[in-house]
C-alpha cells in the first residue's frame, strides 16, 4: 500500500511545475488525534479498542496549481506537522487488574490532493473548497508508555478529506484568507492488531496568488 501511494504523490509532484496558476498557502490550527488500538493481554479487546484522543497543534504549507480554471479543478501539494496518538485501557487475561497505555507521536506528512473549488463570482463571494487525495508522512518523535499494542512506526499513510471556504482580501486580486476541516484517515497498522491513526483538524490560513 505505501508504494500506492508514493505511486500516486511523485508523478503528480514532478508534473506540478508545467500546468496552471498557482496559489501559495500557509495555515496553522488545532486538531484531534486518535488509534483504533489494542492492550497487551487485555481481558477484553473491546475495552482496549478505543484510546482517548490526544489535542495539539497543527501547521504547514502548501502550492495549489490550477488544471481547469473554468471549472475550478486543481492539485494541491502540501506539507504539515501534525501530533498522532491517544490512551487507551483494559484489563489483564485475570480481569483483576487495570491496564493502561499511552502513545504520543509527532509526523511530517506529504499530500497531493484533488482540488475542487467553485469559481469567485465578482461579487467576490467566499468560494467553497473540497480536498482528496493519499498523503504520506514520516515520523518525527515517538513516545510510547505502559502496555499498549502500538508500535512506533517510521512511516505512516493514507487518505486525506478536507472541505473549506476562501475568500479575498479587499483591494486586492492575489491575496485571501482560508478556513478548513481536514480528516486524515491512516491505512498502515501499528501492530499485529492493525492498529492505525484517525486525525481530524481545523486550520485558518493565509492564500497568495503567485502567478
Amino acid at each position: 500500500m505505501r508504494k500506492t501511494v508514493l505511486a500516486a504523490v511523485i508523478p503528480l509532484a514532478v508534473a506540478a511545475p508545467a500546468v496552471g496558476q498557482k496559489t501559495f498557502g500557509v495555515r496553522a490550527g488545532f486538531g484531534s488525534a486518535w488509534m483504533e488500538a489494542d492492550l497487551v493481554y487485555a481481558k477484553y479487546p473491546g475495552e482496549g479498542m478505543t484510546l482517548y484522543p490526544v489535542e495539539g497543534p497543527t501547521f504547514g504549507a502548501d502550492l495549489d496549481i490550477v488544471v481547469s480554471d473554468s471549472f475550478g479543478v486543481g492539485l494541491r501539494f502540501g506539507a504539515d506537522y501534525i501530533e498522532k496518538g491517544g490512551e487507551g485501557y483494559g484489563r489483564d487475561a485475570d480481569g483483576e487488574s487495570r491496564r493502561t497505555g499511552t502513545l504520543a507521536t509527532s509526523y511530517l506528512q506529504f499530500s497531493a490532493l484533488l482540488r475542487a473549488r467553485a469559481v469567485r463570482t465578482p461579487d467576490r463571494s467566499p468560494s467553497l473548497v473540497l480536498l482528496a487525495g493519499p498523503w504520506v508522512g514520516t515520523q518525527l518523535s515517538c513516545e510510547k508508555e505502559g502496555h499498549l499494542a502500538a508500535n512506533c512506526e517510521v512511516i505512516d499513510f493514507g487518505i486525506a478529506l478536507g472541505v473549506g471556504v476562501e475568500l479575498a482580501l479587499p483591494r486586492t486580486s492575489r491575496a485571501g484568507v482560508a478556513l478548513e476541516w481536514m480528516f486524515y484517515g491512516g491505512m498502515r497498522g501499528h501492530s499485529q492488531y492493525r492498529e492505525t491513526t484517525r486525525f481530524s483538524g481545523v486550520q485558518v490560513g493565509f492564500v497568495y496568488r503567485i502567478g
